[in-house]
């Protein structure tokens, strides 16, 4: 498998206190859709989900607020020392500012760029 492009939806906590992580991810799993990935980050919360519209319809009942959908990149590294330094030193070379990145399930980088295209180039050669 190669990188790939994926859509993360971002929410908001509105109210970052204990338990409202727990919910935003527990109404994703009660409808049934598999998580990939996920970051949270100072009351947002960042999804890689397996079905963005199903996600983004339980998350806007539970009443989290949307603050973008975008394409990330989607990329497989292996799970050894300088895996990831080594996809974002491509990435860097290429002189490509990364915005965000978290880890999904299965050893894959999710990264936010500006051109997600140009990250993928950098990454093929």
């Amino acid at each position: 498998m190669s990188a790939h492009l994926a859509a993360d939806l971002a929410v908001t906590l509105e109210n970052d206190r204990p338990g409202a992580l727990a919910k935003a991810l527990g109404c994703v799993s009660a409808a049934g859709i598999n998580l990939d990935g996920y970051s949270e980050m100072n009351g947002i919360v960042h999804v890689l989900a397996t079905d963005l519209a199903a996600t983004r319809k339980c998350l806007g009942q539970a009443g989290f607020r949307e603050l973008q959908e975008q394409d990330v990149v989607v990329v497989p590294v292996e799970d050894e020392p300088g895996a990831a330094a080594g996809v974002f030193q491509r990435i860097a070379n290429a002189h490509i500012n990364v915005r965000y990145s978290y880890l999904a399930t299965g050893n894959r980088l999710v990264i936010s760029a500006t051109d997600p295209q140009a990250v993928i180039r950098a990454l093929q050669h």
